[in-house]
């Protein structure tokens, strides 16, 4: 079953009868985020489990390009994906975090996702290696993404895209940032980067301690809620309020004129709900709302398609919606 898109944001979403294939790949190869490994251990475990995946024939076919991107503490290691057959057409842009609380993932890992967005959304994507927390607090994943915007969107005619055909995406944490930065080019006048569509993949809009999904999901099969608040720990300094809109966009004020936005949630996450809100929050203000809510699937279903078919058919879905959205004119 595949849920559908819709421009009315729920007023609740629940969790139900979750997908067989993830349940049996999570307890094989014992995967989770932000459970009782340490997070170094975590970070390798994550690599290789998801990194080096073969990849089908759809997403060989799309082309990696690698860059060198200067940045605000050093250059940073960003990766350009690009369609078959579009060699000399420029195209629509999704920009994406990657998610793992700040703390955990690698571009090699999210690769596969690269490339069935870039395939079944027709456009391409540009995804980033921003440094880690513990090592790395905040504000230098923002500052990052920051450059990387920039950096695109100044080199949108050799990069071959679209310059104001630029989306930012992304998941977790980085669905987090991703709301984060639609905030700060509201508020930061030297923030010159259109973005026409923000997607937000099971994101972090606050810190789940009081919203239903936090205690309903406080063991879920891939990431526990003690989990969401250890990698908060390692990435809001000292003397940093956690509730401050960029660290708690939901927080936010004033909103009404951020690009529109596209939610996905899943029913086993404890970060369901922070989602949901700040989504019902945004249509309030009257910024434009889909909304698509995966009754069946976890949290990180994005990287798990070579092991669940119903991961894959939402992740299809997703990417070819973005791509959609994107050609509107």
């Amino acid at each position: 079953m595949v849920f559908n898109i819709t421009s009315t944001v729920p007023e609740i979403v629940s969790k139900k009868n979750l997908d067989p294939e993830i349940d049996a790949f999570l307890k094989k190869e014992k995967l989770t985020l932000g459970g009782k490994e340490p997070f170094l251990d975590e970070r390798r475990h994550h690599t290789e489990v998801l990194a080096n995946v073969p990849l089908s024939s759809e997403q060989k076919s799309v082309k990696l390009i690698p860059h060198i991107v200067p940045g605000p503490v050093g250059d940073i290691n960003v990766r350009q994906y690009i369609p078959s057959g579009y060699g000399g057409t420029a195209l629509p842009v999704l920009v994406y975090i990657h998610g793992g609380g700040w703390t955990v993932g690698s571009l090699p890992e999210f690769d596969g996702w690269f490339r069935l967005a870039a395939y079944y959304g027709k456009i391409q994507v540009i995804s980033l290696e921003y440094r880690l927390a513990p090592e790395w607090r905040y504000p230098v994943q923002l500052n990052e993404i920051k450059a990387t915007l920039e950096w695109v969107y100044a080199n949108a005619s050799t990069l071959g895209v679209i310059p104001s055909k630029i989306a930012l995406g992304g998941d977790s944490c980085g669905g987090n940032m991703t709301a984060v930065t639609a905030q700060r080019t509201l508020k930061d006048p030297d923030f010159k980067v259109p973005i026409a569509l923000q997607c937000l993949f099971y994101a972090e809009c606050k810190i789940p301690f009081e919203v239903p999904s936090g205690s309903e999901n406080f063991n879920a099969p891939y990431i526990p809620t003690q989990g969401v608040f250890l990698f908060a720990w390692h990435v809001v300094p000292a003397g940093k309020n956690h509730v401050d809109w960029d660290i708690t966009p939901l927080n936010g004020e004033n909103l009404s004129k951020l690009p529109p936005a596209f939610f996905v949630t899943c029913g086993y996450d404890p970060l369901r709900d922070t989602g949901l809100y700040y989504a019902q929050k945004l249509q309030k203000e009257g910024v434009p709302v889909e909304y698509l809510h995966n009754e069946d699937l976890t949290h990180g279903f994005l990287q798990f398609t070579p092991w669940s078919k119903r991961a894959l058919e939402t992740t299809i879905q997703v990417a070819e919606h973005i791509g959609k959205k994107l050609r509107e004119e």
